[in-house]
Formats: C-alpha cells, structure tokens, sequence
C-alpha cells in the first residue's frame, strides 16, 4: 500500500535544487522510479513515492532531504518542481487546514515515514531494495570529513580555485574513433582553506547561462589525488575529467561541464563549492582491509 493515499496532509518529499549537484544518486537508488530528471532539476512524483527513504542516505548534499506538509491533492507536481529554481515556503497553517477541512498535518516525520513491509514477490520473497546495502557511515577509524564548506546555503556560495595543470592522458581515438577524451586537472586553492579526503567530491560551476537563460548548476567531480593534494604542502586537489566527444553515430557531441573543465587552461579561475561525501572515506587503521573494484568508468 502507498502511505501517501490514507491520509488528507502529507509531508511531501522533495529535492532543493539550490543545493542539488544533478549527481543522479538519488534516481539510480531509488527502488520505485520516483525520481526523475529533465536538463535542469532532479524531482519526485509523489504518486510514485512510497516514503521508503533509500534515497536519503547516499545523497552527498543533503538537498534530497527535504519535506513539505501538503494536502495529498495539492501536491506538487512534476511539472511543477521542474520549474523550480528553489523550494517552495512552507503553507502557512491557515490555508493547510482550511484545504483539508481542519485535518492536522503530520507530527514531523515518523507518521509521513511510516509505510507497510516490503511486498512480497510471487515466489514469496520480498522486493529487493539497493538502498538497504549502501554505506551511511564512513569506517570507524576514518577521519572527519568537512562537507558544504562552500554552496548555496553556505556562508561563502563558492570559492575560487586557479587551474595550475590540464594534461590530456589519452590519445585520441585510441579505440578506433575520437569518441573521448581525458584530462588530468590541479586546482590550487591558496590560501583559501579546502580540507577534502579521499573518497569526496567537488563541485564545479560552468560559467554562462543554460538554454533557459539561467545560470549552469554545479557539476560533481570526484577527486582523483589524496588529502594532501597533488603536491604535499600545498594547497591542491586534482581531478581526471573524460568528455565524450561523439555519439554513438558519430556525431559530434560538445557538454557543457566537462567539456569546459578539459579546456581549461592554466592560470583560469574556476568557481567551486563543496566538498561532498561523508561515508565513502578511507580508513586510517593501518591494518584495515580493503577491496577495490572496478566498474568500468576507466576515470576514476
């Protein structure tokens, strides 16, 4: 049973877009196709939503964990949120109550969160859920990761970091076509303090406007050096960038993000905000086990 259907006020789920790096985590996590996106915003149906909150604890930003009280029949639509530039304000309480005819709004979020067991499939077991197997705490003997520094909702909105290196590490239609490209990328932050960990991401901000005349949202980019930067002593982080260069029928594809990351050139400032993540970090304990796998990316 869906938990959004047996009662008039709901705490709807959404997703800032203010603070959302369009990193698609939460669609690719979420078990019922809830989530979806278009060029701009990340959004959630709230007829699709089943409360199950597999998607809160991977998001790096924290921008998927948000909720409104709304009357079930005036929730937000997709439509709606995919104009959005931000979240809407809370209904004031007089115009909640007089659309659900005085019914109260949900006590926080323990009776929006509450939903049935998973249904069982037809071989009686239940619905495999991907969200219940990803980390929401790094290793015990990690350290502590400073997230949010800069951003949106931060003090500061973003910091500038200046491009001391841009090396192309692949050649050129290596695999029979120029279909890709990659490029090693420092970026030195100064004196501006930047303390990342490995296993974090950043964010980075293209410059110009999109096709609807508003400003690029940052992209994310794992960070490709250890804690203490390209150089130890100094104040830097690298990325490994790859842009796709054709399609698959060999048309020209130009992005805006990346392509603009791989032709930065040195001296260039770039305009950063983050860092990101919390529990993909890498243990202190000298004698820790760890297993790497390989997914494929071939830039990671």
């Amino acid at each position: 049973m869906n938990a959004m259907t047996d009662v008039a006020v709901i705490k709807q789920h959404l997703i800032d877009p203010e603070i959302c790096i369009r990193c698609n985590t939460c669609e690719a996590t979420c078990p019922v196709g809830a989530i979806t996106h278009d060029d701009r915003n990340y959004v959630v149906d709230a007829a699709k939503c089943n409360l199950c909150m597999a998607c809160v604890p991977p998001c790096p930003t924290g921008s998927i964990d948000n909720w409104r009280a709304m009357p079930r029949v005036m929730a937000y639509s997709v439509a709606d949120q995919l104009t959005w530039d931000s979240l809407p304000a809370e209904l004031p309480p007089e115009q909640l109550a007089a659309a659900t005819g005085g019914e109260p709004a949900p006590d926080g979020l323990a009776e929006a969160t509450r939903v049935e067991p998973a249904a069982p499939t037809a071989n009686g077991a239940e619905t495999f859920n991907s969200g219940a197997y990803g980390a929401t705490v790094p290793p015990w003997s990690a350290a502590h990761a400073y997230t949010n520094l800069y951003g949106p909702k931060a003090a500061q909105k973003t910091v500038n970091a200046t491009v001391a290196g841009n090396v192309r590490v692949t050649e050129l239609g290596s695999q029979g076509g120029s279909d890709y490209d990659t490029h090693h990328i420092v970026l030195d932050f100064g004196a501006l303090p930047f303390p990342v960990l490995e296993g974090q991401s950043i964010g980075i901000i293209p410059p110009g406007v999109d096709g609807h005349g508003k400003p690029h949202h940052a992209r994310q980019y794992s960070i490709a050096s250890p804690r203490n930067g390209e150089r130890p002593g100094y104040n830097n982080l690298s990325l490994t960038v790859k842009r796709v260069l054709e399609d698959h029928q060999g048309r020209p594809v130009r992005g805006v993000a990346s392509n603009y990351v791989c032709d930065l050139k040195v001296g260039d400032t770039v305009q950063v905000i983050g860092p990101f993540g919390t529990s993909f970090l890498m243990p202190n304990h000298p004698k820790s086990h760890i297993v790497m796998i390989c997914t494929g990316t071939g830039s990671a």
